[in-house]
Parts: structure tokens; C-alpha cells; sequence
């Protein structure tokens, strides 16, 4: 049984293609999304909602952008305080100004947050609560252009900012986070990193990359590295995987050593069609997790790529290309898959209890979100089968633009009675106007810890364990059929009593359905010598006699030309010998010399030669009928 999940819905007034939650807070969501350009009645905006409470989601903040231009088609929360968040934000500027070749794409917003409830005295309460509902200031930051035109070509209205990635949040970090940037619909796709202060411009670039023309990073992500402002970003084109390494100090526009681990190959038969990968995350450093869709809509799977060969020491040995260690096929109704997005719930403080489990979400077509969980063992560095978890259908009403995990950040340890239940939360918006927030509740692993690490599923027995028992179960089943086939085929005398299984049956039942077993005679098979050098016994007239104790009667099948040879009725027998009869069979002594000399050509050409003491007074007694007309074969009735 699926497990129930909470939710709550909301409506707004536009089509929402970007979402984010506030990186310190679960209880604040970002959304954005609009109906572009020269849309009337369809603005653009930004909202931040309060999904705090498990089944209702409200409006904090309504941020209403100009319909001069284009819809926000990125989003992510850079920065947060208690107050308020730093928001950046893919909005390309209008076509007048892509022409003067002036896309301001890159936007920052900074968001207060409302004012918040406070516990003052009851003469002030009304004034408290009137207070916390009204709307927070947004002020319009930074607008940036970091994309770059290449010389020779024109700026295409079409390029937008399709992707925006962002290193993972650090409370005590006082170095801004890292961005990843992509283009959409360009002409020559391009990467860019660069530095995410609260006013980005093109003096905080750390490096970019130029990607072929007519190639498109479909997703890129980040992560952290062991050395400190040290990154790993991997994208995808849908068919290539590539990595590369950057630093947060460095300030420059030239392309970091970029890496290609994985490509997809060619299949062995069929169309020379290659299925394209749609999204990947990092699970971490060295481990990626990608959506890969096969061709013609004919579903999804997810792929787990180790990055380990590809980025080993090169200095000892060369670098090779990264290995799939996972697959795992989602539901048939699943045609495509839309979106990816993971969440790492994080080990334990305890030094003995370090595996931990990520929870991974997909949008598909058919409007449903497939939950899954993945456990990561860090003695053997193995990460176990991806265990599905819930399937959670018609979730929008129009396909899903985006998905996105808020982040989890584990209580301070040891746990206490105090301690509050632990939850993540799931958000998606559609092209429907409608956002969902599915609060996912999580458990501590072992329960009875005061230093547990917390999970979705609660992990099953490791998976050697469960091969064994299930190579075992499979043995035992073989091994019953076995003997209870050994046994019913003893009961019925077709094999030998080993088990003796007849004697268990009661006497009733054993003369109803027993049969005893009889030892088969040994096949007489002739030797080789006989076979080979022994010719073919010749049969006499002799034999032909005195293989029968009653008259023969030899005749001629006209239809087949064949030769007849069986014993003679006594009536006919009898009727042959009156002499005064007229009939068809005669005896042998009534025969003409002529006829007698025919008869006897004919039975030799069938095979019964006489002998050298054959005479024909042998034949004596023996009936002939028709002789056949040409030479006969025998034919023995």
C-alpha cells in the first residue's frame, strides 16, 4: 500500500516554469514563471508562498514584473537571512533591446520577508496580526548580461537563460555561492560560472564554455569539492557527459579542462536512434545520477554513473571514462521524463552509523511524480538498488515545468523527547498556473538512537543478503519439485523405488494409484561386425513354405504391382481342389510348365530365390492367383 503523503495546491495567475525553496527555511517557496512579452492578460511575476503548513500554501510576497519582457524562465535563492532573500532570476529583456544586442538576462531581487507574529501584549495584538499580513519590500537589485555573442553571428531573439544551478547552501561559509549558467535556443550554446553575489555582473565570471554550434547543454549541476571554493560542474548536450573542475578565486573568461566521461553509445540493432539523457545531479563528487529517455516516447530509466575511472590520478595512471554500476526502468506509463531532482538527507554524527540515503524525484508525462530512495554504504563506497517509494499520479492538471527538493538540515545531536519530527518538502509547478508541496515525513535510523541519522524508507537488508537468500529460496524450490517428481513417478512404476516413496502411501491408496516398476529387457543392438560385414540373410522357397502351417495363397495386387503373399481361405482351398471348378487360384500341380517357369521368375525377383534342393514339387499345394505384369515387389499381408 502506497504510503499517504500530505499536500497542499495553490493557483496563481500565470504559468510557473522556475521554483526554489529559501535554502535556511522550508517554510518559504519561490516560484516565477509568466506569460511573456506582448501577452495581454497574462503578466509576469515572481511569488514568494509560505508552505509552512503541511495542507494549505499562501501568498507572502507578489512580485509583478514588466510585461515589456520576456517571462522568468530561471530561478534560484542565492542568498538568505532572517529578514530577507537574495533571488536570481532568468528574465530576458525585450526583443527592441536583443536587438541593440542588450539581453539583460541575469536578474537579483532582494525579498523581505513579511514581519513576523510576535507574543506582546493583548492591547497590541490586533496591531501585531495586522502587522505579519502585510506584504514585504522587493527591491530590483542587479541586471547583468554574461552570455557572450559570437563574432560573426547576430544575437538570436530566441537565446534565453535556460539553466541556473547553484552550490549547495553553507551556513557558516562567508564566500558567496557558485553559479551555473546555460543557454537555451542559441545559436552556439554556452556555460558560464561566475560568483553568486547579491549583485552579480561580468567582473564576477570564473570561466565559460563554449559549446558547438548547434549543441545545447540540456542540464548542468555542481558540487563541492574537499578543497576550499574547489567545484565539480558536470553537463550533458543529451548524448555526451562531460565534467570539469573550477575555483571560486579564480576571475577570468577562459574555458576550464573540460572532461568527456561518458557517451551514449550507438545500439547494436534496430534504429540508429540514441536515447538522450534529459537531467542529472550529483549524488556526490564522484557519483552522478542521470534521466535518460528512450527514443520515440517509449519510456524512462534512471542511470548511476561512477565518475571514479574517469577522474583518477593522472599522474599514475590515465584517466578512463566512466562506468554505469545502476539502471533502474520507471513505470511504462512514464513516455518521458521531464524533470530530476535528489535530496541527500546527510550520514549521522554517530562515527559508526556514516550510510545515508538520498530521495529522488521525477516528473514524468503523464503528469505523476515517482519517488525513489537510495542508500550509500561508505565502508564499500557502494551505493544499493534504487528502492521505489510512492507513485504520486495527476498531480497537475498541464505538464510540469520544474521540481524542486527543499533542503534538509539534520537536528543538533543528541536527540531528546524535544526534539520536533523531521520532514523535507517536494515542490512542482506546472504550465497549468498551479504549484504542489508534498511534505515528505522522515523517520530516524535505528529509531532507539540519540544519534540517528533520519531516512524517507527505512533501508531493508543489504543486497548481497538478499541475492543469498533469494539464490537459496530458488535452490530449495528446485530441490522440492525434484523430489516430489521422483516420488509420483516412483508411485507409478516409471522409475526405480530410491525413496520408496510407494510404502508411504496407505494400503487403499497404494492398489488404487500404485504400479510396480518392472526392469526393462537390454536393448539387443547389433555389433558392428554384424551390421557391417554380414550380408543379408536370402529366403528360400523353402522358407516360404514352411513358414506357414496352412495353404499359402500367392497372388498379384494390379493396383500397386506388389506381390501377395497370405494364407488361403479353406473354402477357396477347398474349391481349387475340385477339378470340376472353374476359378481364379490354382494349384501348383494344375499350373503349365509356361505359367509354373513365370511363377517362378516372379517369386525370385521378390526375393525367395530357390535352392540347390528346392524342387518344384516343394510348391505343391500352393494356391496362385493373377500373376502381376511386370516384374512385382513382395508385399507380405
Amino acid at each position: 500500500m502506497a504510503p499517504t503523503i500530505p499536500s497542499a495546491k495553490l493557483t496563481l495567475s500565470c504559468p510557473l516554469f522556475a521554483a526554489d525553496f529559501d535554502p535556511r527555511n522550508h517554510g518559504f517557496l519561490l516560484v516565477a514563471g509568466g506569460g511573456g512579452e506582448g501577452r495581454s492578460g497574462v503578466g509576469n511575476k515572481i511569488v514568494l508562498l509560505d508552505t509552512s503548513k503541511r495542507q494549505e500554501i499562501s501568498e507572502v510576497v507578489d512580485i509583478e514584473l514588466s510585461r515589456d519582457e520576456d517571462s522568468v524562465t530561471s530561478l534560484a535563492a542565492a542568498q538568505a537571512t532572517d529578514d530577507a532573500i537574495v533571488a536570481l532570476a532568468g528574465i530576458n529583456s525585450s526583443v527592441a533591446e536583443q536587438k541593440r544586442d542588450n539581453n539583460q538576462h541575469l536578474r537579483s531581487f532582494r525579498i523581505d520577508y513579511p514581519p513576523r507574529k510576535s507574543s506582546s501584549s493583548k492591547g497590541k495584538k490586533k496591531k501585531k496580526a495586522a502587522a505579519s499580513t502585510a506584504p514585504g519590500k522587493t527591491t530590483p537589485l542587479s541586471r547583468a548580461s554574461l552570455f557572450r555573442t559570437i563574432k560573426g553571428t547576430k544575437a538570436s531573439s530566441d537565446t534565453y537563460q535556460r539553466t541556473l544551478r547553484l552550490s549547495s547552501w553553507k551556513p557558516d561559509s562567508k564566500s558567496p555561492r557558485v553559479a551555473v549558467i546555460a543557454t537555451g535556443l542559441a545559436p552556439a550554446g554556452e556555460i558560464v560560472f561566475f560568483s553568486a553575489t547579491s549583485t552579480p555582473s561580468a567582473s564576477d565570471v570564473i570561466g565559460r564554455i563554449r559549446l558547438n554550434s548547434d549543441e545545447e547543454a540540456e542540464d548542468v549541476d555542481i558540487t563541492d569539492l574537499v578543497g576550499e571554493g574547489q567545484f565539480r560542474v558536470a553537463y550533458t548536450n543529451g548524448i555526451d557527459v562531460c565534467i570539469c573542475q573550477i575555483s571560486a578565486d579564480t576571475r577570468s573568461n577562459a574555458s576550464p579542462d573540460v572532461q568527456c566521461v561518458y557517451t551514449t553509445p550507438w545500439p547494436e540493432k534496430g534504429p540508429r536512434t540514441r536515447p538522450k539523457f534529459r537531467a542529472l545531479r550529483f549524488l556526490s563528487p564522484t557519483t552522478l545520477l542521470l534521466l535518460q529517455n528512450a527514443p520515440d516516447r517509449k519510456g524512462c530509466e534512471l542511470v548511476l554513473l561512477d565518475l571514479r575511472p574517469a577522474i583518477s590520478d593522472k599522474n599514475s595512471t590515465p584517466a578512463g571514462k566512466a562506468t554505469i554500476v545502476r539502471r533502474k526502468k520507471l513505470r511504462k506509463t512514464i513516455k518521458i521524463g521531464l524533470g530530476l531532482d535528489i535530496c541527500n538527507l546527510g550520514p549521522s554524527s554517530d562515527p559508526d552509523n556514516q550510510q545515508q540515503q538520498a530521495v529522488v524525484a521525477i516528473s514524468g508525462s503523464d503528469q505523476s511524480l515517482e519517488l525513489l530512495t537510495l542508500d550509500f554504504n561508505p565502508t564499500t563506497h557502494r551505493y544499493g538498488a534504487l528502492q521505489h517509494f510512492a507513485s504520486l499520479r495527476d498531480v497537475h492538471p498541464f505538464s510540469m515545468t520544474k521540481l524542486c527538493f527543499s533542503p534538509f538540515h539534520p537536528p543538533s545531536h543528541p536527540v531528546t523527547p524535544e526534539t520536533p519530527p523531521q520532514y523535507i518538502k517536494l515542490a512542482s509547478v506546472s504550465m497549468g498556473n498551479t504549484v504542489v508541496v508534498h511534505t515528505l515525513p522522515l523517520s530516524p535510523c535505528p529509531p532507539s538512537s540519540r544519534y540517528p541519522r533520519y531516512v524517507l524508507s527505512m533501508p531493508g537488508e543489504s543486497e548481497i543478503w538478499t541475492n543469498l537468500t533469494s539464490g537459496v529460496a530458488a535452490l530449495l524450490s528446485i530441490l522440492i519439485v525434484c523430489f516430489v517428481l521422483q516420488a509420483f513417478t516412483e508411485i507409478r512404476g516409471v522409475m526405480p523405488p530410491y525413496l520408496g516413496a510407494t510404502d508411504w502411501l496407505s494400503p487403499s491408496i497404494r492398489d488404487a494409484v500404485a504400479r510396480p516398476y518392472y526392469v526393462p529387457p537390454p536393448l539387443a543392438s547389433p555389433s558392428p561386425e554384424t551390421t557391417l560385414d554380414t550380408p543379408p540373410q536370402v529366403r528360400t522357397l523353402h522358407d516360404l513354405v514352411t513358414s506357414s502351417q496352412q495353404p499359402l495363397l500367392i497372388h498379384c495386387n494390379p493396383e500397386t504391382n506388389t506381390l501377395l503373399i497370405d494364407s488361403a481361405d479353406p473354402i477357396v482351398a477347398a474349391e481349387s481342389s475340385d477339378s470340376s471348378t472353374q476359378h481364379q487360384h490354382h494349384r501348383w500341380e494344375d499350373l503349365s510348365s509356361a505359367t509354373r517357369h513365370r511363377w517362378i521368375h516372379q517369386l525370385t525377383h521378390a526375393g525367395y530365390e530357390p535352392s540347390a534342393d528346392d524342387t518344384e514339387s516343394i510348391l505343391d499345394g500352393v494356391l496362385f492367383g493373377a500373376e502381376c505384369p511386370e516384374l512385382p515387389i513382395e508385399e507380405v499381408v
